[in-house]
């Protein structure tokens, strides 16, 4: 027995592009947090959720090595 398959192809033209974030674009939103807080923007009440989360995020990229520790100011 034959079995017969049928599959529909799309041009990869058409195919949408998956959104996607890159290392760079995660050391760019650091320095945002960073900036924005040494601007007094972040409210007082504001400040340990953001804090937290700017940890987290220092933390995962250097674990990933793109940023080291004499780099907090990168750009």
């Amino acid at each position: 027995m034959d079995q017969e398959v049928n599959t529909i192809s799309t041009p990869v033209d058409q195919i949408p592009e998956q959104p996607s974030i890159s290392l760079q674009d995660l050391v760019v939103l650091l320095n945002v947090v960073r900036i924005t807080a040494e601007r007094g923007a972040i409210k007082a009440d504001e400040m340990a959720p953001v804090g937290a989360v700017y940890q987290k995020l220092y933390s995962f990229l250097k674990a990933s090595g793109a940023i080291t520790e004499d780099s907090k100011e990168t750009s």
